[in-house]
């Protein structure tokens, strides 16, 4: 490691025991341990790193959760073997573990900081669920160049019915950390140079609720889907957000969801 302003590198680690060496000594190195540099550095330590785990074909599999009927059971125990492997090949994948982690559960992000996978412990059989960051997820999928990460913010908000039932806000949202209503925000540039505004939210599970405080905190924070300040705007869960249709006939509020799902299982070119 050499001292030097901006300096950026990628290292590629496929041992068993990365948590117990090599992520230590980053650690120690940056705390201004001096082994292994050399001399004629004046190392006195400082600097940051990110790492990034890749799931593994095993954790795929332990992800799996099949989810079988007593007839399809029976079905499957009486036939030959051909049909067997048929069926494990292809109904249980495409069917029966739908939704799964591994898989994508898009139910799951009604809560982004809460996605979890279980993750196999290097040389043992254990497994520990730990959580996926699907912010980074998404921004490596989407390949942007992320220029701003918000610090997250907690929002509560009171509601009213007026003379014709419909659903309103009772005077403004208020910040609080306590609060349901959960946003966080990336913004970047993707590879096609499109200024791009990344909102996570938490949902509640009552869509008419979470949207009214989306288009608020929305307006609060002073974007617009009608302005060129973002050619994208992506949001996770349903919303009523204004769309407009971009000069290449897709549309500028998309969901995160889908995109994300898109991407993670393209297999053009591969």
């Amino acid at each position: 490691m050499a001292q030097k302003a901006g300096l950026k590198w990628i290292n590629i680690e496929q041992s068993t025991y990365f948590e117990e060496k090599p992520l230590l000594r980053l650690k120690n190195t940056l705390f201004g341990d001096k082994s292994g540099i050399s001399k004629e550095l004046k190392w006195q330590g400082g600097g940051w790193f990110k790492y990034v785990g890749l799931e593994s074909y095993e954790d795929t599999l332990n992800n799996l959760e099949p989810r079988r009927n007593t007839a399809q059971q029976a079905l499957l125990d009486t036939g030959t073997g051909g049909l067997k492997e048929e069926y494990l090949l292809r109904y249980m994948l495409d069917v029966e573990t739908r939704g799964s982690q591994s898989l994508l559960n898009i139910k799951a992000f009604h809560d982004p900081t809460a996605y979890k996978l279980k993750v196999k412990r290097p040389g043992s059989d254990e497994s520990r669920e730990m959580n996926v960051d699907l912010l980074e997820t998404f921004n490596w999928l989407v390949g942007l160049t992320v220029t701003h990460v918000a610090a997250p913010q907690s929002f509560g908000a009171e509601f009213e019915r007026d003379s014709e039932k419909r659903l309103r806000l009772k005077g403004r949202i208020k910040q609080d950390a306590a609060g349901p209503w959960w946003f966080r925000t990336v913004i970047g540039t993707t590879p096609d140079a499109r200024r791009t505004l990344i909102i996570w939210r938490k949902l509640t599970g009552d869509p008419e609720q979470d949207n009214l405080v989306l288009n608020e905190w929305f307006t609060k924070q002073s974007y617009s889907t009608k302005d060129y300040e973002f050619q994208l705007i992506y949001v996770n869960g349903d919303n009523n957000l204004e769309n407009l249709k971009a000069p290449d006939d897709t549309w500028k509020v998309r969901l995160i969801e889908e995109d994300l799902h898109r991407l993670m299982f393209d297999t053009e070119g591969v």
